[in-house]
């Protein structure tokens, strides 16, 4: 009798530590499903801000005072025509890196500015997302005789770039359209005669 009590004891005793094991791998296997979905809603913020703000990005053309958009691989800034904003502002993205978190993707809104080369000290910024692989701004630009050519940086910003895209490691993960082609100030001050000359192309 004592040891059919013993037995009973210890399978009890089994099952409880196979349904406690069981339980946490199940948990364990949530949680890293809910990390990748919370990921991949991140990317999704990440494309439509950038869509938004590079959407109707543009420059005075080749007398450009001040630059509409400055990029390299880890930022990126841009003069962004919110309609919702009373002026126009500077929107930046930035890459930064830590061993702690990563690498961290903010966006920020630098209110009062009409140049992207300069940022305020003090700027409205939000996380988008972080990774733990390195996270790097690319920029498609024109060239005679093929689709184009990838670069790391705007150079000066007198020229728009075609696309604009995100890399994590080494995977394209976002890529939007700058879809400007006629400068926004110099078709205002020539009127529809812009439209048949270079005379305001932005590239």
């Amino acid at each position: 009798m004592v040891d059919a009590l013993v037995a009973l004891a210890i399978a009890a005793l089994t099952l409880t530590l196979l349904m406690t094991a069981s339980w946490g791998l199940k948990l364990a296997s949530d949680r890293r499903a809910s990390l990748q979905e919370t990921a991949s809603s991140d990317w999704l913020l990440a494309r439509r801000t950038l869509l938004d703000w590079a959407g109707d990005v543009s420059n005075n053309g080749p007398r450009a005072n001040g630059a509409a958009m400055m990029g390299t691989a880890t930022t990126l800034r841009m003069i962004v025509r919110d309609p919702s904003a009373s002026v126009p502002y500077v929107g930046e993205f930035r890459v930064e890196g830590s061993r702690e978190v990563g690498y961290t993707l903010t966006a920020a809104r630098h209110d009062g500015l009409q140049d992207a080369r300069i940022a305020s000290d003090e700027p409205r910024r939000s996380t988008l997302l972080t990774s733990r692989e390195p996270i790097r701004f690319v920029y498609l630009f024109p060239q005679r005789g093929s689709p184009g050519v990838w670069r790391y940086e705007t150079g000066d910003g007198d020229i728009l770039p075609t696309a604009i895209a995100v890399e994590q490691g080494d995977q394209r993960q976002v890529t939007v359209p700058v879809f400007t082609t006629i400068s926004q100030a110099c078709f205002a001050a020539l009127g529809p005669g812009a439209l048949e000359s270079d005379q305001c192309a932005v590239r």
